[in-house]
């Protein structure tokens, strides 16, 4: 005869370990992304830059709307006190190959009536305080913006503007 008490104590004891799993999981996945991401993932930028701006939103007003990111979030833009329309999700940083410029993109956002899903890219530029300095939609759903920040002021900024 089976033991049904037995076998009704070990699948307890296996959902009990399964969720032990996931949730060593998790924190090990929390772990990587706090401190940066795996060697050569670079989530966290090149250095590390953006470590100190992590989950930090930065927002302009331009014309109706008001448009925000937030880094390793989501972009939005908003008209009034409404919930706004999402124009992605965090993508990631890179540097362009050819001027040294960091690029933030997101991506996937909602889509445009007969048009492509809205993106938004951040231009950044040297500055001493991190902030939005500009926004743009140059094409259908897609946004540009340009943001000041520390962490545009490296090696490439310094050889680009001659220091």
């Amino acid at each position: 005869t089976v033991d049904t008490a037995e076998l009704e104590s070990l699948e307890k004891k296996k959902r009990e370990t399964e969720n032990e799993k996931r949730n060593l999981e998790r924190n090990i996945s929390d772990t990587w992304k706090d401190i940066g991401g795996k060697e050569g993932e670079n989530q966290m930028g090149e250095n590390g830059e953006l470590h100190a701006l992590a989950d930090k939103c930065f927002d302009i007003l331009a014309g109706k709307y008001t448009y925000e990111v937030c880094l390793f979030g989501r972009a939005s833009q908003k008209e009034g006190a409404g919930s706004g329309t999402s124009l992605g999700n965090w993508k990631g940083m890179e540097k362009d190959p050819e001027t040294g410029t960091r690029v933030m993109m997101w991506t996937d956002g909602q889509g445009c009536w007969n048009g492509p899903k809205r993106s938004a890219t951040v231009y950044v530029t040297c500055g001493s305080e991190t902030k939005l300095i500009s926004a743009d939609e140059p094409d259908t759903c897609r946004y540009v913006f340009e943001m000041e920040s520390h962490i545009g002021c490296d090696d490439d900024y310094k050889s680009r503007v001659g220091l």
